[in-house]
């Protein structure tokens, strides 16, 4: 009969002096995880920027970043549940312009700010719908279908304003400047789309469903999802989030025009890269999102700060772009040289 030890007596074996010449097995370190690494850039970022350009370390500074990010991050955290389904939603410039006219005409016609956000959300989401249609059902790339539904935007923006920027009601200036519990308005609002994000993608069964139609499709649809719906549903969640930071970027402004959108594409993108979320579809992370959303706007501040260009800028992002993409495959690209050197 096979002898089994008791827990006291493993606990005092592993009291055990080690022999002569065995060295007691190293404990590994706690793995970084995918989404974790932008947590430390942005540490870094912010101690390089109190050395480099220590104004922009000011609270002064800080507060006028934090409105700026915190719409760049409402605007990341819809283009990551696209890139979540291996999509990519270029309409986000003509979204965030037409959100914002929209609101501008609406609340002065309705004479409610709260009717013309259900307004321009509404038509959010009918855009939405149609860049997922022709991405999911008439199967055309990502790319072409939402760069041309962009242009499409970009004209009714233009028909609207006769490219003069419009006003925005005095309310919607009110609530974007506004501040609570010692932060910005916008700051607030870009952390309930967040969270909310990420409750519905990572604490529920849609949220589930929702990853493995990413993952793969045809697997998903075998076991009985109805791919289409999550399809469709990003495009249209990434346009409510389009049309929401577009309202609140008018409000900031003060005026809203066929340009308002132009930094907001590219940065947004660039904001899902730094986070870690990879366009093979599947895996991703709003939260991760929303701080590299937090992390761009600091570098662009700094590199503004220490007198550089927009090219200078431009140059910076990408270096930002590909110093992430390093890092995020290098731990994998290490295992690979020391499996081969085996």
């Amino acid at each position: 009969m096979r002898h089994v030890p008791t827990r006291n007596q493993a606990e005092a074996v592993q009291r055990l002096p080690h022999p002569a010449g065995a060295l007691p097995s190293p404990r590994k370190l706690p793995a970084i995880g995918e989404f974790s690494w932008i947590w430390i850039g942005l540490v870094l970022l912010f101690v390089i920027s109190a050395l480099v350009a220590p104004g922009t370390m000011t609270r002064g500074s800080i507060l006028a970043m934090l409105p700026f990010a915190g719409i760049l991050a409402i605007v990341a955290t819809g283009q990551t549940l696209v890139i979540q389904q291996r999509g990519l939603d270029m309409s986000a410039v003509g979204m965030v312009s037409l959100a914002g006219v929209l609101m501008a005409r609406t609340g002065f016609g309705f004479d409610s700010i709260v009717l013309a956000a259900v307004f321009t959300v509404a038509v959010g989401a009918l855009v939405g719908m149609i860049n997922g249609a022709l991405v999911s059902r008439v199967a055309i790339t990502p790319l072409v279908a939402t760069l041309a539904v962009n242009a499409l935007l970009i004209g009714v923006v233009r028909s609207l304003t006769g490219n003069v920027p419009v006003n925005v009601p005095p309310i919607m200036q009110t609530i974007s400047h506004a501040q609570y519990l010692g932060l910005p308005a916008n700051v607030l609002f870009a952390v309930v789309f967040v969270v909310a994000a990420w409750i519905i993608t990572r604490k529920t069964s849609i949220g589930r469903r929702f990853v493995a139609v990413g993952v793969n499709p045809r697997a998903a649809e075998a076991a009985g999802v109805r791919v289409l719906k999550y399809q469709i549903g990003a495009y249209v969640a990434s346009a409510v989030c389009f049309s929401a930071a577009g309202m609140l970027l008018a409000g900031f402004i003060g005026s809203a025009s066929a340009s308002s959108g132009n930094d907001y594409l590219m940065p947004a993108i660039a904001a899902v890269v730094v986070g870690g979320t990879p366009f093979t579809g599947g895996k991703g992370s709003v939260i991760a999102s929303a701080v590299a959303a937090l992390f761009m706007a600091q570098l662009g501040q700094m590199v503004l700060a220490l007198g550089a260009g927009t090219s200078v800028q431009l140059l910076v992002q990408a270096c930002a772009i590909l110093l992430a993409t390093t890092v995020r495959y290098l731990p994998s690209a290490v295992k690979t040289l020391r499996s081969m050197k085996r």
